[in-house]
């Protein structure tokens, strides 16, 4: 019984050496890739940052023992049919191939991976080569900034904003930066007197050049005053997943401000069509705030907003 069970394991094992002999490692690298450049036209020679639709030329030569019947570039690959570009070899290239491809880099910023691959004639992988294309953003994004309802001892609160380089600023330091200021933040107390809720204010947006009757012990006479043009986003415009560049911010804000903007946005909330405030600043960029969070609703100084702020460079 014995000697029939080893007889048994000592058939498995050969059976399974004589499968595996001649099997290719999945993740094996049969090919050979180089890139090249001419000095001329900004050939991808490595990972590399680019700007939004930014042109990416690849000269590369691709070459393998084995038999190649097609190579292809791939954008974020995730299995091997996912194509960009595509070439069909003839038996004259089916161990060497060069060849020169333009593409247009995303207009989303991120990382994405190009890879440059060769597969058999019956599309069995045989190796590729990998290049990361970093993509800039084409608009800054200042996150978890926090405003605060203006104080009127200490004037230390920051309620002012700057889009151009993300500050906050209070009363006490703004008078010196006031030329970067793009809106003001407090909590308008009109309507708080009656019984009436329709006729409520509350958490307020107001462009510096439009006089505030109830920050008057803030003198800001002598400040830079910019222009600046407010207006809540409908429902519709997600902060997240569609202002994902200038050109969508352009799209979806700017369009949306073609008409009906103010030098003021009240009820602010984190309530959907009251929670993405679209702005145009003095130099005709667009840009829009969310409301992330509201702490406190009363004109005490506690009082504050957490936002998120995106915008065109």
């Amino acid at each position: 019984m014995k000697l029939k069970s080893f007889f048994i394991f000592l058939s498995a094992g050969v059976i399974m050496s004589a499968c595996d002999k001649g099997a290719q490692p999945v993740d094996g690298n049969n090919a050979t890739v180089e890139l090249k450049s001419d000095g001329v036209k900004q050939f991808v020679t490595g990972n590399i940052t680019v700007n939004p639709k930014d042109s990416i030329f690849f000269n590369y030569t691709i070459t393998s023992s084995i038999d190649m019947g097609y190579v292809s570039i791939q954008k974020n690959p995730v299995n091997q049919t996912a194509f960009v570009l595509r070439d069909t070899l003839n038996a004259s290239q089916k161990n060497s191939f060069s060849a020169i491809k333009g593409l247009r880099a995303d207009s989303i910023n991120g990382s994405f991976i190009y890879r440059i691959v060769a597969h058999t004639s019956r599309g069995a992988y045989i190796g590729h080569k990998d290049v990361i294309v970093t993509v800039n953003p084409d608009f800054n994004f200042w996150s978890y900034r926090i405003l605060q309802v203006p104080d009127s001892v200490s004037k230390t609160n920051k309620c002012y904003y700057s889009t151009k380089d993300g500050k906050l600023y209070s009363y006490t330091d703004g008078a010196a930066n006031s030329a970067s200021i793009d809106f003001g933040y407090y909590w308008d107390t009109t309507g708080r007197g009656t019984t009436a809720t329709n006729d409520d204010v509350k958490h307020s947006f107001y462009s510096l050049s439009a006089a505030q009757p109830q920050l008057g012990f803030y003198d800001i006479s002598s400040w830079t005053k910019k222009v600046t043009l407010l207006k809540k986003m409908p429902s519709s415009v997600n902060f997240v997943s569609q202002l994902t560049s200038a050109g969508a911010i352009q799209t979806l804000i700017g369009g949306n401000m073609n008409s009906g903007t103010s030098s003021k946005v009240t009820l602010l909330s984190t309530t959907g069509g009251s929670n993405v405030i679209g702005f145009k600043t003095a130099e005709g960029k667009f840009g829009a705030v969310s409301i992330r969070y509201v702490n406190g609703d009363s004109p005490n100084k506690e009082t504050s907003i957490e936002v998120d702020v995106k915008v065109q460079k």
